[in-house]
């Protein structure tokens, strides 16, 4: 509470008891039944009252306790009074003199509880039957001091829980509770009041009309709010899930939580307990009261009546200043919260409303605003704070949060502050938060002015305007359109570790010369200027995003610094300047530009036009940029026509936008001026390009023309490999089919992207298909090779199980990288023959992964294979032949993932077709024993794949990515050279543990065969065709383990080989088990 109340007006208090003698009082210490009144209370004498804690007063009707002497009434026990009207607990006749303190209850109630008479689940009827009944009431004037500490409920229509009937000579305090419940009622209600009024504690009142505290008539002093009041008039302030089923009767709308329509010397301040900055010392407000048994302050109205209404339609009210360096001279001070919540649907919500009632409502200094002030509404208007017509206040100063929330229909309007036609405010500063969200068709409103008299609005904290109706003027931030003399809004520098301000919504001026002035943060929404000679001026790292409409007058915008304007701008036809320094940034359209002069001294103009840019003058230097958009598809192109004077200082720039890639190659003319300086300055080397091309500028100062000259990038140029240079012509054409792939591409600076970027368009070529299902099969049949290879002989015939893995990559070369993986599992049962040797049939599935190692493109195959095949052991020499055919199912996956306009651009094709892999091998071996455990086993080879892929046609990627992509056959035949060391442990009987271990070396020699070249096109358009990788002879080596016994054998091979330069390797793992 501060320092506001050292003065209470005690003086004529004082007089009266200076000239009488001191009284006794007496003391009601039992349960009373009948009334009692002060000129009778010492025994038929007047006398001061007193009921203690074990003291009652509860007479059945009529007036508990008068005051009808000088005499004062202190309630410390109880005083109640039931189901009687026209009845109250303490009551002052007029004209009395004395005091009045409730530290005790008073209950001044009734039987009646409303009940559920149509069985729809919620009660029905009236709050209350009875009428007139009061728990502290005077009748007219009254001198002396008013305090209520303790309890007050009353239940009774026109009612009241403290009722003043004259004016109060004195000082009025609640620091109790005080509940109402009932229709046209009050919880306090005062009229003047000569000291100050401190409204603690916590009022409700409940009821159709009701008022949580109205005070009618002046306040000489301050008035002080430091606790809860609420007022409503429905039944429940929270809606039910179901409200069809509610009643008129539950929907009824009470009055404000606090009315003030008199004057107020000292003020009003909604206050909080100060904070805690000593804590030794428990009164640091030094206002008597310990601030940890301070209140807050809390008003809130349910329904549509103003939380807080302040003035008279009869009278004017005048508020003065609020005592205290931290009140700034202002005459209100909301440290706490102000709620206005409509509640239930269609019910409008409304915070704080000074003036509007008729008399003029004048507020010393302005208003300060430290905690929040809201307004919400269910689908209806909601206000914050409204100045009506005839309120005059200074200034708006927020440091907290003024909030307003609701909307729906096209004609609901939410308004955090706003200003009526007939009212005045002249500044608002805001270093907290204004905002307005409306929902569905909903206007929102951050600052509304319709007085014209608010010029000037200041932000360094966060003013925002939001609807879900994205809408022309259905978010505005700040509304200033009626302001003809000139405003400004600024937004200026804060702190570095400060929250950057924000201002999000239009701006809206009037006929005047208005400014808007943004030195810091962010500013996004469309500002519209009036016919004078109106600024923009951004300084410092500020943004701003969105259109500017300028009037016909002489308009000046500027960029300094690190700023940033993306929007475009009107600039309605004056004689206008725009000018960009430092490195600043516009990027967007101009308009209305034929008297502008533009002067970019070191920024950048990104401009957004694709035709002609009509200026009186453009001077660059500093090194600054000036943007040019070509459509060659449309036949449009950025060319700044200057009626008067064009210069070029050197290091100038010239930024270009294409918007398509096939057929941006052409000249272009892109300046033509009344006079030309420096054309020659906007050299080769300053033009910035998307990779993909190149080129010049020509310019002739005595034509005052500048011409552009693009050409695409040779292949070698842009540092392509072979695969990529045999596409690029398709490629290139094919672009334009997605202006979003072609968006991308034009937005590539550099030649690894680019050449990134590319590869993606291609298909699988490069062998790795081929490479993935060969190796799979010669994995599979390595066993073969193996004389002791495990085995499970049953007789007459035998069988084997085993698994391979297997795996190899490329680098990108001059075709493409790809890393390659797969697993399969294959089995197969063979017949003896005597003398000569065992033939069998095996099948395998094989599952292979060919990945592209530099992009996410992909082929995955599912293999099914089937091989006859021989082998034969005589004494040391072994051979073996083996003939497949697999069935091969492919399916691919190529994505192009870029960027455009800073969003990611994604295609993916998919495809799927089918395969042939046919298979051929044959071997001899002869193996040389030595020490009996030791062996050298020579051994040669020859092996021949043939693979017939179908062509097939891409989806889902769009026409610029998906491709159609012929048949393909490769084939290859190799002979192998190797020899192998082995060693074997263990005993030579038949039912012996055993184990032998082998390492292998050699070579891989290609003979014949090559991979099929792949012939693809893009929709509509050319063949080109990308020839694979040649593959490459290598050494080969392995290492080879067996062991077991006669029912049990396993066997496992790792095998590694040189292709590509690098090493394919393959595992395999064989099993027999003897049944």
């Amino acid at each position: 509470m501060r320092q506001l109340y050292a003065c209470t007006c005690l003086t004529p208090v004082a007089l009266i008891f200076a000239t009488s003698p001191l009284q006794a009082e007496t003391v009601v210490s039992t349960a009373r039944t009948t009334a009692i009144s002060t000129s009778t209370a010492n025994a038929g004498a007047l006398d001061n009252i007193r009921i203690s804690t074990a003291g009652s007063v509860k007479p059945s009707s009529g007036v508990a306790v008068t005051i009808d002497s000088a005499n004062t009434v202190i309630n410390e026990g109880a005083i109640q009074i039931t189901g009687a009207n026209d009845s109250a607990g303490i009551q002052a006749i007029a004209g009395s003199t004395g005091a009045i303190t409730n530290s005790g209850s008073i209950t001044i109630d009734e039987t009646y509880t409303p009940t559920d008479t149509d069985n729809d689940g919620d009660k029905d009827g009236p709050f209350a039957q009875g009428a007139r009944r009061f728990g502290i009431r005077t009748l007219g004037n009254f001198t002396g001091n008013i305090l209520n500490s303790g309890s007050i409920v009353v239940e009774g229509n026109n009612s009241a829980g403290i009722a003043l009937g004259g004016p109060l000579a004195g000082a009025l305090t609640n620091s109790g509770s005080i509940t109402v419940t009932g229709d046209n009622s009050y919880g306090l209600q005062a009229g003047a009041i000569s000291g100050n009024a401190k409204i603690m504690g916590n009022i409700a009142v409940q009821g159709a009309g009701s008022v949580g505290v109205a005070l009618q008539g002046d306040i000489g002093g301050a008035l002080l709010i430091q606790g809860g009041i609420s007022s409503t008039g429905y039944r429940s302030t929270t809606p039910p899930s179901d409200v069809s089923k509610l009643d008129a009767d539950d929907l009824l709308q009470g009055g404000s939580a606090l009315i003030v329509s008199g004057n107020v010397a000292g003020g009003i301040i909604f206050d909080v307990p100060p904070k805690d900055t000593d804590p030794a010392n428990k009164d640091e407000d030094n206002d008597g009261i310990e601030d940890a048994k301070e209140g807050t302050a809390v008003i809130v109205t349910k329904g549509s009546a103003a939380a807080v209404q302040i003035g008279s339609a009869v009278a004017n009210t005048s508020i003065g200043p609020v005592p205290g360096a931290n009140a700034a001279g202002h005459g209100i001070v909301i440290n706490g919260s102000i709620l206005g919540d409509g509640a239930y649907k269609d019910v409008q919500g409304n915070g704080l409303v000074i003036g509007g009632l008729g008399g003029s409502v004048t507020v010393a200094g302005g208003m300060t605003v430290n905690g929040s002030v809201a307004a919400n509404s269910n689908g209806a208007n909601a206000t914050a704070i409204r100045l009506g017509t005839g309120a005059t206040v200074p200034t708006i100063k927020s440091a907290g949060n003024i909030t307003a929330t609701g909307g729906s229909g096209a004609t609901t309007i939410v308004r955090s502050v706003v200003v009526d036609a007939g009212a005045n405010l002249a500044s608002i500063t805001n270093s907290g938060r204004i905002s307005a969200a409306a929902a569905v068709d909903g206007t929102a409103i951050a600052i509304a002015d319709n007085s014209g008299t608010l010029s000037l609005v200041t932000n360094s904290g966060t003013i925002s305007a939001t609807s879900a109706n994205a809408g022309a003027n259905k978010a505005i931030a700040i509304d200033l359109s009626a302001n003809g003399s000139g405003a400004t809004v600024r937004q200026t520098l804060v702190a570095a570790n400060a929250a950057a301000p924000v201002i999000t919504g239009n701006i809206l001026f009037g006929a005047g010369n208005d400014v808007l002035d943004i030195a810091d943060g962010s500013v996004s929404g469309t500002t519209r200027f009036g016919g004078g000679a109106n600024r923009l001026a951004l300084t410092g790292d500020a943004t701003y995003s969105g259109d500017v409409s300028f009037g016909n007058g002489n308009d000046v915008m500027t960029l300094a610094g690190t700023t940033a304007v993306s929007g475009n701008v009107d600039f309605g036809g004056g004689s206008d300047s725009l000018s960009l320094t430092g490195t600043s940034k516009f990027k967007g359209a101009i308009v209305g530009s034929s008297g502008l002069a533009l002067t970019v001294n070191g920024g950048t103009l990104a401009i957004a036009n694709k035709g002609a840019v009509a200026l009186s003058s453009i001077d660059v230097s500093g090194q600054g940029a000036i943007g040019v958009n070509i459509d060659a598809k449309a036949g449009t192109f950025t060319q700044y026509q200057v009626s008067g004077a064009a210069s070029f200082a050197a290091g100038s720039k010239v930024l270009v936008s294409l918007a398509n890639v096939s057929q941006s190659e052409g000249q272009y003319l892109i300046v033509k001026a009344g006079t030309l300086t420096g054309g020659s300055n906007l050299v080769t080397n300053a033009v910035s390009l998307p990779f993909l091309f190149k080129s010049n500028i020509a310019a002739n100062d005595a034509l005052g023309e500048v011409r552009l000259n693009i050409v695409r990038k040779s292949a070698t140029e842009l540092g392509l490999n072979g695969s990529q240079s045999l596409a690029y012509d398709a490629v290139f054409k094919a672009l334009d089919n997605d202006a979003q792939v072609a968006g991308s591409f034009l937005n590539i600076a550099n030649g690894a992207s680019f050449r990134k970027a590319l590869q993606q368009m291609l298909p699988d070529h490069a062998g790795g298909a081929f490479e993935t299902v060969t190796q799979g099969s010669r994995a599979t049949a390595r066993f073969l090779s193996d004389p002791r290879a495990p085995f499970s002989d049953q007789g007459g015939w035998g069988f084997w199980l085993q698994q391979v893995a297997w795996g190899t990559s490329k680098g990108l070369g001059n075709t493409a990288s790809y890393d390659i993986t797969g697993w399969g599992a294959s089995g197969g049962a063979e017949v003896k023959t005597r003398g000569l040797g065992n033939f069998g049939l095996s099948l395998a599935y094989l599952a292979g992964s060919d990945g592209d190692g530099d992009t996410a493109n992909e082929v995955n195959t599912n293999q099914f294979e089937l091989a006859a095949y021989w082998r034969a052991n005589w004494g040391a020499f072994h051979a073996h032949a083996r003939a497949s055919a697999a069935q091969i199912g492919l399916k691919g996956s190529r994505s192009f993932i870029g960027t455009n306009a800073g969003q990611t651009v994604e295609r993916r094709a998919t495809s799927s077709w089918d395969g042939r892999l046919f298979g051929a091998t044959a071997g001899l071996s002869y193996e040389l024993k030595f020490a009996k455990r030791f062996s050298l086993r020579p051994s040669a080879s020859i092996d021949y794949y043939h693979l017939k892929e179908d062509g097939y046609t891409e989806k889902g990627g769009g026409t610029a990515v998906n491709l159609v992509v012929n048949s393909r056959t490769s084939d290859e035949m190799a002979v192998n050279g190797s020899i192998a060391a082995g060693v074997q442990f263990g005993g030579k009987e038949p039912d012996s543990t055993w184990f032998r271990a082998e390492i292998e070396g050699g070579r891989r020699q290609l003979v014949g065969g090559q991979i099929g070249s792949t012939t693809a096109h893009f929709t509509n358009g050319q063949n080109f065709v990308l020839l694979p990788e040649r593959r490459t002879d290598g050494w080969v080596g392995g290492l080879r383990m067996t062991g077991g016994t006669q029912g049990f054998m396993l066997g496992g091979e790792f095998n590694a080989e040189e292709q590509q330069g690098r090493a394919a390797v393959a595992l395999r793992v064989t099993l027999a088990i003897g049944l």
